[in-house]
């Protein structure tokens, strides 16, 4: 059966070992995602695996500090970070402790304008329209999870959603995510999750793939709702 999904020590409180773990998993998983791809375009293809890991840690360190819930399932096939209810990432207090703002150094001002300005700017009008006032603030959101590349087509995300959904359930909160890829939102249609709307970043800079073109296409994320 495999080891139930579970919560964590909040990573930005001593949980290093957690921390590395996590990385381990959601930086190769993320190695071709589109989103990811975008978000670091402009660097050197020699510097973006690094520069990924850092801005992951990052992420993750940011989340866990403003409440975030470190969930694994099946000893870390699949895991993520997870925003309960009244928490928000928006935080700018918090950003030297995670490292933001060293990894901003290293990976440059346009990776964090992409993020925090395109990414965040473009969510927020679809969440505003899908949510009630109440439930902008209470919800649970997806932030950040992935299943390990080896040990993909197994079930685990699944689980972990489910148990996620469960825990929703209880205190009768939506869930909010963003599909990257195609296989991910069918992943979530299964489920239970509706499209609430689909958003296009990096037109004319990068393709479908978040990858450099020429006026390329750019990608697309598709904003995903879930109600107990």
């Amino acid at each position: 059966m495999g080891v139930q999904p579970r919560d964590e020590k909040q990573i930005g409180s001593g949980g290093r070992e957690l921390l590395e773990g996590a990385v381990q998993i959601l930086a190769p998983a993320f190695d071709d995602d589109p989103v990811y791809n975008w978000l670091l375009y402009d660097l050197p293809e020699s510097k973006q695996k690094v520069m990924l890991a850092k801005l992951l840690s990052g992420f993750l360190t940011q989340g866990s500090l403003n409440g975030g819930v470190f969930i694994q399932a099946d000893d870390f096939a699949s895991c993520g970070l997870f925003m309960p209810p009244n928490t928000s990432m928006d935080n700018l207090w918090t950003l030297p402790s995670a490292g933001i703002f060293t990894a901003i150094w290293e990976i440059g001002i346009g990776c964090f304008k992409r993020a925090m300005v395109e990414y965040n700017g473009s969510v927020e009008p679809l969440m505003k329209k899908a949510f009630t006032k109440a439930e902008q603030k209470e919800h649970w959101y997806v932030f950040i999870m992935a299943t390990d590349i080896d040990r993909r087509r197994n079930g685990h995300a699944s689980k972990l959603l489910v148990h996620l959904q469960g825990r929703a359930r209880e205190g009768k909160h939506p869930i909010w995510l963003e599909a990257t890829t195609d296989a991910s939102r069918e992943l979530y249609l299964k489920l239970g999750f509706e499209v609430v709307g689909d958003i296009n970043l990096g037109k004319g800079v990068v393709g479908d793939d978040g990858l450099p073109k020429d006026d390329g296409e750019g990608i697309t994320i598709w904003s995903m709702l879930w109600r107990p």
